[in-house]
């Protein structure tokens, strides 16, 4: 059964306050950025952001004023310095900000991904990370460590932007892994809805990189370009002229001239989605 739907009727399907996940590489890779600007169009807020590495299509969001909360290892745009709007909206207490330790990020979506409620781990153990996150203390009840509980990571949304997915949901990720190697896979399979967007639709090239099916799928857009001014493996680099050039200066100054920036690449003319 086809699963296809448009990229305004897929953002529509976020309700305000979603605690939604983003799938991709790194800051500037495979970012599902047309979907973030649909969800600026759509004016959805208060959402509640998970990412493991979290990069350009969150700092828009948080730039757009349409999120309450992040809960991320890291954000920011690597190479090219910080996440602007993420900064100032951090300083000045307009978001929460939960940071995760990498490895603690990854063990709360494994707990949900095996429907426990929490899951026992040892780092990061004595951080501010542990004490800020409210990681209760538990006992080995065999060898009577102590040990945290890291609780599940429960999620409503799952956007993952990809090279290539057929109408059904299955999905072709890249042939080298560009992030921790299952982490699309379980926001996929945690979250309660998936959508992904994909540059084209077409059937599985190479079986043996499908690694998201269609039973963990809820609706597939077809959206060409969708990771631009990021970029996507085998089909563009990232616009890093325009990131530099247009993005980041508007940004990191904020105010009319970041306005300015939306109007015109997320809700004007030249919006390049479809």
């Amino acid at each position: 059964m086809s699963k296809l739907t448009s990229l305004e009727e897929a953002a529509t399907l976020v309700g305000p306050g979603a605690r939604i996940a983003f799938g991709g590489g790194g800051a500037l890779m495979r970012r599902p950025m047309a979907f973030a600007r649909a969800l600026l169009r759509a004016e959805v807020r208060d959402l509640d952001v998970h990412q493991f590495l979290g990069g350009l299509e969150t700092d828009l969001l948080i730039g757009g004023g349409r999120v309450r909360s992040t809960n991320c290892a890291y954000l920011g745009l690597l190479e090219h310095g910080q996440a602007p709007c993420f900064q100032r909206a951090a300083r000045e207490g307009a978001i929460t900000v939960r940071e995760y330790s990498e490895f603690s990020f990854m063990a709360a979506l494994r707990a949900a991904d095996m429907g426990l409620p929490f899951i026992p781990w040892k780092t990061p153990w004595g951080s501010d990370i542990a004490a800020d996150l409210g990681f209760a203390e538990i006992e080995d009840p065999y060898s009577g460590a102590r040990l945290l509980a890291i609780p599940a990571m429960r999620l409503d949304v799952a956007v993952l932007q990809v090279a290539r997915a057929d109408a059904d949901g299955y999905v072709e990720l890249p042939e080298e892994p560009d992030l921790v190697w299952d982490y699309d896979h379980l926001i996929a399979r945690v979250a309660t809805m998936t959508i992904v967007c994909a540059e084209e639709i077409g059937s599985p090239r190479d079986p043996a990189r499908v690694a998201v099916t269609g039973r963990e799928v809820s609706h597939v857009v077809h959206c060409p370009r969708g990771a631009w001014p990021a970029g996507m493996h085998g089909c563009y680099r990232p616009d890093v002229e325009h990131v530099t050039g247009a993005y980041l200066p508007a940004a990191q100054a904020g105010g009319a001239a970041l306005e300015e920036y939306l109007a015109h690449w997320a809700h004007g003319e030249e919006s390049t989605d479809a």
